[in-house]
């Protein structure tokens, strides 16, 4: 077995078990446990972006973003009474994602808020969080977007105490530097960074 393999199923092992114990504390002290598995959207949103652990916090500032967006377009929905839901939601929804895949990118791309994936996502649970409330049974606890921008933020603090604590446990049992998430030295994600080799004498003549 190669020692990225090893390395791989150590890191399963250890997310399966950091992740479970790391929702302890939310479960026990907000009232938002039946939304624990929503922790999970940060650490899914870091793996897929292939993202070093200090685009953490632009990740979270972005999701804010997103969040911003949402409270923007609930704003303007409720001065506008009259317009039918239906095309409130099909035409003012695509108004909004039009313009975070436009100024994001265009005018914020260097900045910590423009992670564009983040933005969307906040975006998205903001208004399935708004759209699910009034369907929950009496005595549920409610989703509000001050209460996602926790959740999500308390999922990035997951996903940093995750990547910090298996890649100095994989890397003390495998004996080599283990990088769950890309750095300078290890650029792609679960790929244990490499010394580089000089070329042989008869390939450098």
């Amino acid at each position: 077995m190669s020692s990225q393999t090893k390395g791989i199923l150590i890191q399963a092992v250890l997310g399966a078990v950091l992740i479970s114990i790391l929702m302890i504390p939310f479960q026990g002290l907000t009232p938002l446990a039946p939304y624990s598995a929503m922790l999970i959207l940060p650490i899914m949103l870091f793996f897929t972006l292939q993202a070093p652990p200090k685009a953490l916090l632009g990740m979270f500032l972005s999701f804010a973003c997103g969040v911003g967006w949402a409270g923007l377009f609930l704003l303007v929905k409720d001065v506008l009474p009259g317009v039918p839901f239906e095309l409130m939601m099909g035409v003012g929804v695509a108004v909004v994602i039009f313009l975070v895949l436009s100024v994001h990118p265009i005018l914020l791309g260097r900045t910590p808020f423009g992670l564009v994936p983040a933005v969307l996502l906040g975006l998205i649970e903001s208004l399935l969080v708004t759209m699910v409330v009034p369907m929950l049974v009496d005595g549920a606890p409610e989703l509000n977007l001050l209460w996602l921008l926790v959740v999500f933020g308390y999922g990035c603090l997951m996903t940093l105490i995750l990547v910090a604590v298996q890649d100095r446990l994989i890397s003390a049992v495998l004996g080599t530097t283990w990088r769950s998430a890309p750095t300078e030295d290890a650029p792609s994600s679960q790929v244990p960074a490499t010394v580089p080799t000089r070329p042989a004498a008869s390939e450098a003549s």
